[in-house]
């Protein structure tokens, strides 16, 4: 597939029909591609900026990180830089761990959250994936909070400390 999984989902999704932190949900395409592209910690870092203070801020989540959690979940197949895919699972933290912004909530998307959480068990087996990779923490903090199968999740995480 000549096509990177991340390039596709951002290109499906009209981004100007979400919100996004001062209005700024028509550079949340541009973000993402910057950091499924970037090869340096720099790049990187810049765009995860770009996303970070936008889709969500300060653990409150605009209507714009449901369709995120889809591209950086879409992400994790394609060959990321190993800064890239740090940032992708850290953006991904921070949207799984937060809730939906008073304006969002007064917009009637009060389970913005939850269904950010709903998107993010979608790919469950990517973050699992992660485990095993210097993003092990924040995989295993993403996996406690979309995670509905204690069990399975303790059992993975008895395995890795088992090694």
């Amino acid at each position: 597939m000549s096509k990177r999984f991340a390039e596709i989902e951002i290109a499906r999704v009209p981004w100007q029909d979400y919100r996004a932190s001062g209005d700024r949900s028509g550079a949340v395409a541009d973000a993402l591609r910057k950091l499924v592209d970037a090869t340096t910690e720099d790049d990187a870092f810049g765009a995860y900026w770009g996303l970070e203070n936008v889709v969500v801020v300060q653990g409150q989540l605009y209507s714009a990180a449901v369709p995120t959690v889809q591209v950086l979940l879409a992400a994790l197949l394609d060959d990321l830089s190993p800064d890239a895919r740090d940032l992708v699972l850290e953006l991904l933290q921070q949207i799984v761990m937060g809730e939906a912004d008073a304006d969002e909530a007064a917009l009637g998307d009060a389970d913005l959250g939850d269904r950010c959480r709903t998107a993010a068990r979608n790919g469950l087996w990517l973050v699992y994936r992660e485990l095993g990779t210097r993003r092990r923490e924040t995989a295993e903090a993403v996996l406690d909070r979309i995670e509905t199968d204690r069990p399975r999740l303790n059992a993975y995480l008895a395995g890795l400390r088992g090694k």
